[in-house]
């Protein structure tokens, strides 16, 4: 389980109001609610992590939506990252919610021995279920939200699940994880059907509450030093196919007319590639192309470039 710390601290103000008030607007406190007492038990680090307020904006101009209002009232907890957003929603889950914590709401669900949580922090969106005892089913589905042209793939060498959108790389669901009230390891898997994520959790057996948590990876964490850019091996060889045909000046013009479809920073750092990278990147995305790999590009602060070929998060389709 990856769990990041670091959030972006905003106003006292805002604290204190959120902290007090539930999604509806009224009193919320943690003792009275046992989907937060459930979390506690067994993730207590990430009860800790929601005490921060998720950041509004990131210091490059990325906004966020507010959580309460990112959550309420379809239950899908959405990012605005790079121009983009993306969603994780719980159909199962019933109810506004309530928000214990500054960057936590729980749900009751139409199931009931099973309730529900979102997350958020700055670089991790979570939709947390919380299973209560052996009656509660062993599969969850979360519909994921994306631009028009996303998919959605789990990558075979360790099951993470990555969203792409005109052959770039998205954002990922990370490792799946669950996580029994004794803090053992509960075997549990993803696969996917179109856009809907489903996660499999074998929790019988287990000391309830289990607790499992698909946890929404955004592309590129710009309030950092660095972001990749990462394409699908279909692109790659697309590229690499012009190259074959029209040489180093047709390629990237076939990467100029990909990058064009891209948004705000991520089409920024694109553009670097084919004007600044010239022949090398196209030399880059032969060597992917031919490792059967996909192309990168790792753009570090405060304005460094440079060309990946990668295995992980490469896209197949």
């Amino acid at each position: 389980m990856r769990i990041s710390a670091r959030a972006f601290v905003v106003g006292l103000a805002t604290a204190l109001a959120l902290s007090s008030v539930n999604v509806a607007g009224t009193p919320a406190f943690a003792q009275d609610d046992p989907a937060l007492a459930a979390l506690t038990q067994v993730v207590p680090e990430i009860v800790e992590e929601a005490k921060t307020i998720p950041p509004t904006e990131i210091p490059d101009g990325n906004v966020q939506r507010p959580f309460a209002v990112a959550t309420d009232p379809d239950r899908t907890l959405v990012a605005t990252v790079s121009d983009s957003d993306i969603g994780i929603g719980m159909p199962e889950a019933a109810g506004a919610g309530n928000q214990p914590l500054p960057g936590l709401v729980t749900y009751a669900a139409n199931q009931p021995s099973v309730a529900y949580a979102h997350q958020r922090t700055g670089q991790i969106a979570r939709a947390m279920t919380i299973i209560k005892d052996a009656s509660a089913p062993t599969e969850y589905r979360f519909p994921i939200s994306a631009p028009e042209g996303s998919m959605l793939e789990v990558e075979e060498d360790d099951g993470t699940v990555l969203i792409y959108n005109n052959d770039f790389y998205l954002a990922e669901i990370d490792l799946p994880w669950a996580k029994d009230a004794n803090g053992n390891a509960v075997p549990t898997s993803y696969r996917v059907e179109g856009m809907t994520l489903i996660q499999t959790v074998d929790h019988v057996g287990a000391a309830y509450p289990v607790v499992a948590d698909p946890a929404l990876k955004l592309q590129c964490e710009w309030w950092k030093a660095m972001c990749r850019l990462i394409f699908s091996k279909k692109l790659t060889k697309k590229i690499y196919g012009v190259w074959l045909v029209a040489g180093v000046a047709g390629a990237i013009e076939a990467l100029k007319s990909s990058c064009d479809k891209l948004k705000g920073k991520a089409k920024v750092i694109c553009k670097i590639a084919y004007t600044a990278g010239g022949a090398s990147v196209i030399y880059k995305v032969r060597e992917a192309a031919r490792k059967n790999q996909c192309l990168a590009i790792r753009f570090q602060a405060p304005g460094i470039v440079w060309y990946e070929v990668r295995k992980k998060s490469c896209q197949s389709k």
